[in-house]
């Protein structure tokens, strides 16, 4: 991966280890994750986030679904985004968190 390319994508790292690499302009839909680029994270492109690894997939799933679907809301024609139900309550919180 070039230096362009690497610059143009963060990694998410769950508290179990798991990364995610996701394009910034994905993540940039959490104000959150959009705030870290003038930190430490912002210099290593790296982000260490305080949720299980299946918590944070189902995250980076909802930010591309959210990314792929942001210019059809108006037209009704998005497709229902699946959450697994034994997770509901703890992606509340950290989707809250996030604020996504």
């Amino acid at each position: 991966m070039s230096e362009e390319e690497s610059n143009s994508y963060v990694v998410l790292i769950s508290n179990d280890n798991f990364r995610f690499v996701v394009r910034k302009d994905v993540a940039s839909i959490s104000s959150v994750l959009r705030s870290t680029q003038g930190f430490e994270e912002g210099k290593t492109g790296q982000v260490k986030l305080d949720m299980d690894g299946d918590i944070l997939e189902c995250i980076v799933e909802y930010l591309y679904y959210h990314f792929k679907y942001r210019d059809e809301a108006e037209f009704g024609n998005i497709p229902e985004f699946n959450i697994p139900s034994h997770l509901a309550l703890e992606l509340l919180v950290k989707a809250d968190f996030l604020d996504i």
